[in-house]
This record gives C-alpha cells, sequence and structure tokens, in this order.
C-alpha cells in the first residue's frame, strides 16, 4: 500500500510542475497529512522530489524532479 501511494503523490506533483504545499497536497489526496509526507519523505530519499522548508507558519513545498531538471 505505501508503495503505490509514493506513486500517486509523485504522478500528481509531476503534473503540477511547481511547488506545492504539504497541507494542500495532502487535502487533495484526502489523507492525513502525516501519511503524505512520510510518502514525500521516501520520494526525497529516492531523489525524486525536492523538499522546501519555508520560514511562514512551517510551510513545507514539496516539488518533483523531472527530467528538465536535468536537461
Amino acid at each position: 500500500m505505501f508503495g503505490r501511494r509514493k506513486d500517486v503523490v509523485y504522478k500528481i506533483l509531476a503534473t503540477k510542475k511547481r511547488a506545492v504545499a504539504l497541507q494542500t497536497l495532502s487535502a487533495e489526496l484526502e489523507t492525513p497529512a502525516p501519511a503524505v509526507f512520510r510518502a514525500v519523505k521516501e520520494l526525497e530519499s529516492d531523489g525524486l522530489v525536492e523538499v522546501f522548508y519555508g520560514q511562514d507558519k512551517a510551510a513545507i513545498m514539496v516539488r518533483a524532479k523531472t527530467i528538465e531538471d536535468y536537461l
């Protein structure tokens, strides 16, 4: 189940092509933020997403790395 969640999270981030707040992503997936955060951390360790920690309201922003990042 967890691997499937990672795939869904990455596909959504890759289609958005911009940074998304973790809270927004959690609401869109209708999944609790801690579960989405675990999937994001797994994707980050795989090198597939970038996580930005904002200063305002402890915002966590996530962006998928795509092939354009490497060209």
